[in-house]
């Protein structure tokens, strides 16, 4: 089991294309990992936003072309002992 003291973090992307080589190339291994998705938004920031957008043509059209698109960030994890090995994997 992978928890907060016996994990090193092994990879951080904000394209879900690139977690998912390298999580698939970890398990295709058998290298244990944990994957962390986080918003880049905070919940606050999303709702100026989209009142920011009711206020410009009545809700017709966005205030900001980026504020639709939802980005995350991924976070792969794998255990101390796994490092080096899962670290020349991804290489």
């Amino acid at each position: 089991m992978i928890n907060i003291f016996n994990r090193r973090k092994l990879f951080t992307d904000n394209s879900a294309e690139q977690s998912a080589k390298v999580w698939s190339r970890l398990k295709e291994h058998g290298i244990p990992y944990e994957m962390k998705t986080m918003r880049n938004h905070t919940t606050f920031g999303r709702n100026i936003h989209a009142s920011m957008s009711m206020q410009v043509g009545a809700g017709g059209m966005g205030y900001d072309p980026f504020s639709d698109n939802m980005a995350y960030t991924y976070v792969i994890y794998v255990k101390n002992r796994d490092y080096n090995r899962a670290r020349a994997l991804i290489a």
